[in-house]
């Protein structure tokens, strides 16, 4: 039989499945980056507003946290949206793939639908050869409708320059696509595979910004960091996509390859054996939950604690910078006594904070797995109660994310302190990651509260840690208005290190966090179990 049969009609139940989630995706990345183009030309008037932003910007954090910044001698429109978003359009786009290739193969076979498929006429190519194919397609029409859009809704951007970002985006997209086929050859679990692949996704933007401080070769090694090279609205470059398109062709090929040489449903890097006998804790709810969540929690830490690393590693760079700029000097006077040493500590302490909450988020998403895998329902038909089960999530979310942040701020710290030979910068980091906690704990009540009452709206918690990034990352750039702000959580974080500790805002946070918690069980105490 051929082993691509069947790909065809597979493809149309993956875009009947997703008939919803593919344009969501394209509608997502597409959007932010036409709207963030439109705003420009009403927030930076003239050269001189655009060319100070520039100037602000050619320093070794923008290089660490958006890349390589070509073209800013000349901050045209176009530049600003290459130089400002295009990496992290790029993260999206590799995300995106990560997630559907994942959802539409590993999971498929964790699930037993694809022991079922195959026991048709279809090939045992078929599936990820459909999932590949609706996915690049997908890429395809963002690269598209950003090379299309881009000059219609963008003020004085060529078509070229614009066809460069979308085709960048697109590639690096298709890319990861690939990355994550190979994964999910590997791990046996769906949501192993994802982790990894998004492990992938982290380690590709640390190489880039490892690379773009120091301005050193290291850079090409991230499929993150092509897009960037092809210059738009500079000098157009387009061989970096053939280094994607072999690269894409190499994992695909790999993927295949090891496609044959498993069984379905099974990985190649097989999962420990357990022990024989279960210990003590698992009879016990947190211990059972923990059980769960402590592969992520560890990815989590180390994944945090590397990019702890990489940001402590530049301080030192960064300082000199600053030194040897006296316009900085006097842009940081303008910020009320904060230094712009803290105020970096700050923002960098912020990334992390976001990040540890992406750990929370699914930690309390994987109750509602066990609800819909028909998991829970035997586990709450004995002596267990409701509130002690989601209870046991809720609190591995709680306690796991203040762990998670803690341990990448120390990183940091540990780091920054070396550096400056301040052993109090690492307290005052601690500090300041400690202050994020109650806004983490927050978003997990808000996941709580639908987890309760509204299951099927579990997106929404996303679609807020997806704008408090954008506002805290993109804020000042799109000018957002401060009712914007406010409706972030980690906006009413008092501003450490160096400016004011405010005991209230910290109260405040942590008490709305436990009444959305405590909400979000009573909830789930009184509605009926789901299962899909």
């Amino acid at each position: 039989m051929n082993q691509f049969a069947g790909t065809g009609t597979l493809i149309r139940f993956i875009l009947r499945r997703d008939r919803l989630r593919l344009p969501i995706w394209i509608v997502g990345i597409t959007g932010f980056v036409l709207l963030f183009a439109s705003s420009l030309p009403g927030i930076y008037a003239t050269e001189a507003d655009r060319q100070a932003r520039a100037d602000l910007w050619d320093n070794p954090i923008a290089n660490l946290m958006r890349g390589p910044g070509y073209g800013l001698d000349d901050y045209t429109f176009g530049v600003m949206v290459a130089a400002e978003i295009l990496l992290y359009v790029a993260v999206a786009a590799a995300l995106m793939s990560v997630f559907l290739i994942i959802r539409h193969t590993r999971r498929e076979e964790e699930t037993g639908r694809l022991e079922l498929i195959r026991a048709s006429t279809v090939g045992s190519f078929a599936q990820p050869a459909a999932a590949l194919i609706v996915v690049s397609a997908a890429h395809l029409l963002n690269g598209v409708l950003i090379a299309t859009l881009l000059p219609v809704v963008g003020e004085d951007m060529a078509f070229a320059g614009s066809l460069a970002v979308g085709t960048g985006v697109a590639a690096t997209g298709i890319v990861f696509a690939g990355v994550a086929l190979v994964v999910a050859q590997m791990i046996e679990f769906g949501r192993g595979a994802a982790s990894v692949s998004a492990m992938v996704v982290a380690a590709a933007f640390l190489i880039r910004a490892i690379g773009d401080v120091q301005g050193s070769v290291i850079s090409w090694f991230s499929p993150l960091f092509w897009a960037q090279s092809m210059r738009p609205f500079v000098d157009e470059r387009w061989w970096p996509l053939a280094l994607a398109g072999i690269t894409t062709i190499a994992l695909v090929s790999v993927a295949f390859a090891l496609n044959v040489r498993r069984d379905v449903a099974a990985g190649l890097v097989r999962p420990r054996p357990g022990k024989a006998n279960a210990s003590d804790g698992l009879a016990h709810p947190v211990g059972f939950a923990f059980r769960q969540l402590r592969g992520s929690l560890i990815g989590w830490s180390i994944g945090l604690i590397v990019l702890g690393i990489a940001f402590g590693s530049t301080i030192g760079e960064i300082s000199e910078w600053i030194a040897d700029n006296p316009e900085m000097a006097e842009f940081v006077a303008a910020f009320e006594g904060i230094s712009l040493l803290d105020s970096l500590i700050g923002f960098l302490v912020l990334i992390l904070a976001m990040l540890a909450t992406g750990f929370a988020i699914p930690a309390v998403l994987r109750a509602r797995a066990e609800e819909t895998a028909g998991h829970a329902e035997a586990l709450l038909s004995t002596a267990l109660g409701r509130s002690r089960w989601i209870g046991s999530y809720l609190l591995i979310a709680m306690v796991g994310s203040a762990i998670v942040l803690l341990l990448g701020a120390g990183a940091l710290g540990v780091l920054s302190a070396i550096d400056q030979n301040d052993t109090n910068l690492f307290w005052q980091i601690i500090g300041a990651a400690l202050a994020y906690v109650p806004a983490i704990w927050l978003l997990i009540g808000l996941v709580s509260v639908f987890f309760g009452f509204f299951p099927k709206g579990l997106a929404v918690p996303w679609v807020v840690l997806l704008f408090a990034v954008t506002a805290g990352l993109f804020g000042d750039l799109l000018n957002m208005p401060g009712w914007m702000y406010n409706a972030s959580p980690f906006e009413h974080v008092p501003e450490l290190p160096g400016g004011e500790f405010t005991l209230l805002s910290i109260v405040v946070l942590t008490g709305i966090a436990i009444g959305l918690i405590i909400l979000g069980v009573i909830g789930f105490g009184r509605r009926d179990l789901q299962s899909v």
